[in-house]
This record gives C-alpha cells, structure tokens and sequence, in this order.
C-alpha cells in the first residue's frame, strides 16, 4: 500500500471557490479586524462549541496571549509535551517562563501521569498539546491542576474538533 506523502491534491481538488473568496477579500481590502474576520471567529466558535473565538496572527500569538494574561512570566515554569512543534516552547519562551518537557504516550500527546513528577514550585501552568487529532487525556490534566493550583492552555492547532470525554478540544 503506497501513503501519499502529501494530502493537499485532494484537499484543494475543488479550488476554484477558495480563489474567489480570496479575490473578495483582496478586493474588499477587509484585512483586519473587519466582517470576514468576524465571520471566521462565530464559525470557529461554534466548530470548538464556545461562546467565543479571537482571531490572531499565528499560532503561536494564540498561545502566547493568553500565557501572559495569566501572568506568566520570568520565573515561572509551563509544562508542555516534548514532541510539540517549536512554537508552542517559543511561546513559552517569549513570556520568559522556563519550558519544563513531559513525554508523551504511545498516541504521541502529553503523557499525564507524568505531570504529578514535573511541578515543582515554580510551575504555574500546564500546556497540552492534542496532536494528530488525538486528545490529551484532560481530565487527568484537569484533575492534577486543580490539585496544584495551575492554569491551563490548550494547543489544539492539530486537533481540531477532536474531543476528549465529549467536550471540543481547544
């Protein structure tokens, strides 16, 4: 059996109207902060079923953001999982907040029960990654930051609209 190294053929096999609405907004010139973004953030809201979504720049902004809306900062640890992609520690980074690595389990997200191992008393958050369409075990996470008091950010950019013990992911 031959796996296709690439999916984008079959993704964009119909482009024609993906072009159109692309010529729409170029000739809309609504860049930013305009009706196309409004519309992107109601459907997204209700694809993750919640009230509300922010548009942002990128990724990483998307998990930045709310890491220092929670104070994070200098000093202070976020737990992630260690095959994340670079952006996900490089938001960490940028807060100033040191990057603490768990391993992941055999379906390559976070593994949990090595949270409890990983906080010390400078953790103040945890930053599970759902990866590959696969949920992180978020009770478990769940149980352990309420146990110690620690925030928690999801980085769903690869899972979306997976779902872990029937609630969206992200």
């Amino acid at each position: 059996m031959k796996i296709p190294f690439s999916y984008l053929d079959r993704q964009f096999a119909e482009i024609d109207p993906i072009i159109e609405d692309i010529k729409s907004l170029v000739k809309s010139g609504d860049f930013t902060l305009g009706k196309p973004l409004k519309e992107f953030e109601a459907r997204f809201a209700e694809i993750i079923t919640t009230r509300f979504a922010i548009g942002v720049g990128s990724g990483t902004d998307a998990l930045f953001l709310p890491l220092k809306a929670l104070g994070i900062g200098p000093g202070d640890e976020v737990i992630t999982a260690v095959n994340t992609f670079v952006a996900t520690a490089g938001a960490i980074a940028t807060t100033g907040a040191k990057i603490v690595f768990v391993d992941c389990n055999e379906k390559y997200v976070m593994d949990a029960e090595q949270l409890d191992a990983a906080i010390t008393d400078r953790t103040k958050a945890i930053l599970p990654v759902h990866y590959s369409g696969q949920p992180v075990n978020m009770p478990k996470v769940m149980e352990i930051a309420q146990k110690y008091n620690l925030q928690v950010v999801e980085d769903a950019c690869q899972a979306i609209g997976a779902r872990s013990m029937g609630q969206s992911c992200g």
